[in-house]
């Protein structure tokens, strides 16, 4: 199942690649609602794939708004059960104001349109 986050990117981690090649980086999401929650986000990349992190990076800094979409994973460690958050998509937040709409007419556009 897959699951989606707006929010405020609040912090990113170091990128670190691992002996066998990988690339792993941690980020936090933060959702901006009344009562706030944060997300911790792994991204994990093998070799081949280490670019999908460069470009995360690249795109997105501290205090950018964005859409997360992720899935939670599960893995059981003596006897616990322990979660996390497993990135998979991350596009920029798009808002009525980036898209150019808003509340307000156009009144420029409405003059065009009328017939007389």
């Amino acid at each position: 199942m897959n699951y989606k986050v707006k929010g405020t990117i609040t912090a990113i981690g170091e990128k670190k690649t691992l002996d066998n090649g990988a690339v792993v980086l941690n980020y936090v999401v933060n959702d901006n609602q009344m009562y706030p929650t944060e997300y911790n986000f792994d991204m994990y990349k093998k070799a081949e794939d280490a670019k999908f992190i460069d470009q995360l990076l690249e795109f997105n800094k501290v205090g950018d708004e964005v859409e997360v979409e992720f899935t939670i994973r599960s893995r059981e460690y003596n006897g616990r059960i322990y979660n996390s958050l497993s990135h998979w998509r991350c596009d920029k937040a798009t808002t009525e104001a980036s898209r150019g709409g808003s509340d307000a007419p156009n009144t420029e556009q409405e003059e065009d349109l009328l017939p007389f």
